[in-house]
């Protein structure tokens, strides 16, 4: 701990160093004049044309930005949550490239706390509005990196347009349009040499991207194809726990005789440090996704534009060839236990089994099921449409208001054994996923309200309907994509229509007071549960839920004081969460996995606070934040894995505190040097301080959760053409679970402290006839750090990248 206190504080130092003293006003910062009206930017200002067809209507939310040319040389991006990589407080669990999973958390809420952070790309939502946890990720995969102008994270639910879903925070993407014709090519190669349980692989992908569009007086288009395919390391390691024959007995021995033997394996932890057999992988993820995309925009007048947008995805993400590092007596490979047909159950073959081994390599048992071993294939089909206008309406009034629609279709495809096992029948399982939502959102806005030069109004109308039905099926032949009998089907719907309005007031020079408030109306519909795989007469086979409906109020404020080259706020925040489809219906069992939903689940609610002081610097700034969140009816996804088999429930925490504060330093050109600086930690502890379901878990740290995160990024232009840059990720290690056991490190479950250091340098050749030629080259995890995050990171990764514009 105390080498940690030295570094924030060498890194805080070094700061106020490079601050170079200095009379000026605010216009000579990084924002120029933006840095009073936005003082929460970084150091380009990317939104002015943004703020010109539209106020900044979350003022009041502490932000960071990241710009195109913060990506183009700081970060070797593959999709397009590489952008947030070094951003403050911010945490994308993306376990390999092209992850489908690359759940987001933001400050005081976890990764697979999905529902607590909005994403939006241009104004549409691209986060899950039906599903939590890892599923519940949001579809990065719908923009590509090469598309992106800005990236901006807002911290908290300060503002009264965004709902109670950003507890954690917003994530704004803001993409490109064409101003004359363009055209554009990228592709980018990678290489990862992976050595972990008994594979010892280079891992390649590669990612394409064309593009073109043009502007013809007010009208512009642009279109695009992303092409990503990509070898992830395998995200399961299959372990068991090793059990101490009982010998005590002449039974125990002639039982402890009778059981099979296996041999093979390495030594193990399970994440509660105890002893176990490491035996293997599910195999390399094999991410495959095709993204085109088309955008239309239209300029009413030149402070009014329209844009259209449409997108269509399709993904496959396959697993199919396991490892096992056990072998039976005879030499073969022992790919799990499994059940034989029989003279009485002749149809009984070909099923996972919890086989009980004795492996003599360790003298002790261990319990092997077949399903471990299993392969899969998922094909999502998404098509997403947007339809937007933004910008002046009249002398005073501005419009932001976008409708969209995103509609997915998930055909997950698994077998129940190893194609290899000699018992394998071909039988599996297939779940088919029909998920959408609709989402509309008007904002109107002016800073002249009722004639008043001080007085800024913003107020607006939300809607978003989310529809989540799931089928799984089983079937005696998996490789056909047959089905034999449906054995759940659960769905339901949530829709919510919001009002909100706030308001500004400049009371006096270099002070301000803003106050809104945001009422919700909640409702789930069309809801059901039925579990095949119970008795016809179980009163839990067949169940249809009523439809339900709440309403909230949030108040919120902020008090903000700007003297010079000073800014201070302190922003407040009531906010609620209601819970969404999965949460209240998803109950399923799988193969290796059961989930338990609550349909009785209420709204999370919680009371925020923020107080910052930013301090306008030479082209920089150095911020801090200060920042307490109390929640209370917190929902957590509890969950335990036995013998490979995983169960989750979504049950509600009577009540979290988190207190916490984050240092943002941030210059260019320090000391007038080529050399652009960025750093900034997040300190934060989150505990449980009230819960009566469970009072043992009082006083333990919130899951999956660092208390500790520092980022640092050094940029030196070595030439006008060549840039290189070298960054640093560190994150604490954190609890699996709530209960706190889960204490070993570099284990399958566990998450694990970590450093990555990464490079990137950056050639821009000779403009030739007005095409523009980059090369880089880059490497993430340079050491080869070994880290957790319940699944294995990825180790020492390359990337060879060529683009060319005209």
């Amino acid at each position: 701990m105390k080498k940690i206190i030295l570094l924030v504080g060498c890194a805080y130092l070094s700061g106020a160093i490079a601050a170079e003293p200095t009379t000026a006003t605010k216009k000579s910062a990084i924002n120029t004049d933006k840095a009073k009206e936005m003082p929460e930017m970084t150091v380009t200002d990317t939104s002015t044309d943004s703020t010109r067809l539209f106020p900044n209507t979350a003022k009041a939310t502490p932000s960071f930005t990241i710009d195109k040319l913060d990506i183009e040389t700081k970060v070797n991006a593959t999709t397009v949550e590489d952008s947030l990589r070094y951003a403050p407080g911010v945490l994308v669990r993306k376990r390999y490239m092209g992850d489908p999973n690359g759940a987001l958390g933001i400050r005081s809420s976890n990764s697979f706390q999905s529902t607590h952070s909005l994403v939006y790309a241009d104004g549409m939502p691209l986060h899950n509005l039906l599903r939590t946890t890892a599923a519940g990720a949001p579809r990065w995969s719908m923009v590509s990196p090469s598309e992106i102008e800005s990236s901006e994270v807002l911290y908290g639910p300060f503002s009264a347009q965004y709902s109670g879903n950003a507890m954690g925070g917003v994530i704004q993407l803001n993409t490109k349009m064409p101003e004359k014709f363009e055209a554009e090519f990228d592709a980018t190669g990678m290489f990862q040499t992976m050595n972990r349980a008994g594979r010892n692989q280079t891992l390649d992908g590669f990612r394409t991207f064309v593009a073109a569009g043009n502007r013809v007086d007010k009208f512009s288009i642009w279109g695009s194809y992303n092409h990503f395919e990509n070898q992830g390391q395998p995200q399961t390691i299959n372990a068991a726990a090793r059990t101490t024959p009982v010998l005590n007995t002449a039974a125990q021995r002639t039982a402890q005789a009778a059981l099979p033997r296996v041999v093979g394996g390495e030594n193990y932890q399970l994440p509660t440090a105890a002893p176990a057999v490491a035996y293997g992988d599910i195999g390399i993820a094999q991410p495959i996704t095709d993204l085109y995309k088309m955008k239309m925009g239209y300029d009413f007048t030149d402070d009014l534009q329209g844009r259209f947008t449409f997108a269509y995805e399709n993904r496959q993400d396959t697993v199919d060839d396991a490892n096992s590092l056990l072998k039976n007596p005879n030499g073969t490979t022992n790919w799990g236990g499994a059940t034989v047909a029989t003279a009485a159950n002749p149809t009984g073959g070909g099923l996972s089994a919890n086989t009980n081994y004795y492996n003599p390599l360790f003298n002790q048992n261990m319990v092997v099921p077949g399903s471990v071993f299993n392969v899969s294939n998922v094909e999502r089909n998404a098509f997403n449409y947007g339809l937007s206008l933004k910008g002046k309406i009249s002398t005073n009034w501005k419009i932001d208001t976008t409708a969209s629609y995103y509609d997915a279709k998930n055909h997950d495809v698994r077998s129940i054994l190893n194609p290899n096992h000699p018992q394998n029948q071909n039988k599996g399982q297939i779940i088919d996923e029909k998920a959408w939502w609709a989402s509309y959102d008007l904002k109107l806005a002016t800073d002249k309200f009722l004639g008043r030069d001080d007085v800024s109004f913003m107020g607006g109308y939300q809607f978003n309907h989310a529809s989540l039905g799931l089928k799984t099926y089983s079937s005696n032949n998996y490789a056909a994509q047959t089905t034999s009998a449906l054995l759940n089907d659960n769905a339901g719907a949530t829709q919510t229509n919001s009002l909100f309005s706030q308001m500004e007031w400049r009371f006096l020079p270099d002070w301000s007071l803003m106050a809104g408030a945001r009422y919700d109306l909640w409702q789930t519909m069309d809801a059901h549960v039925y579990d095949y795989n119970l008795p016809a007469n179980s009163r839990l086979r067949i169940q249809n839920y009523e439809n339900r409906d709440a309403s909230r109020i949030s108040p919120k404020a902020s008090l903000e004081f700007s003297p010079n080259n000073w800014t201070f706020r302190y922003s407040f925040s009531k906010a609620y969460r209601f819970p969404i489809a999965e949460e209240l219906y998803s109950t399923q069992n799988t193969l290796n996995r059961a989930t338990i939903a609550y349909p009785g689940l209420g709204p999370e609610h919680g009371y925020f606070h923020n107080l910052m002081a930013q301090y306008d610097i030479p082209r920089g700034y150095v911020r801090a934040n200060i920042f307490y969140d109390q929640v209370s009816d917190e929902i957590n996804n509890t969950f335990q894995t036995i013998n490979g088999l995983t169960t989750t429930a979504f049950l509600p925490i009577d009540q979290t505190e988190t207190v916490g504060v984050d240092l943002t330093y941030q210059q260019n050109e320090v000391f007038k040097l080529p050399v652009d600086l960025m750093f900034n930690t997040t300190i934060m502890n989150k505990e449980i301080t009230k819960n009566a379901r469970n009072p043992l878990l009082v006083g333990n740290q919130w899951d999956r959760l660092p208390r500790l995160q520092m980022n640092g990024t050094v940029t030196y232009h070595i030439m006008p053409t060549w840039d290189g840059s070298v960054g640093v990720r560190y994150r604490s290690d954190a609890f699996q679970t709530l209960a706190n056991t889960d204490v070993a490190s570099e284990v399958m479950g566990g998450t694990d402290e970590s450093t990555f250091v990464d490079l990137k340098t950056v050639y821009r050749l000779p403009v030739y006839k007005n095409l523009k030629s980059t090369v880089s080259a880059g490497i993430d995890n340079v050491f080869n750090e070994t880290a957790f995050e319940n699944h294995p990171y990825p180790q020492r990764t390359y990337f060879v990248s060529a683009s060319f514009k005209y």
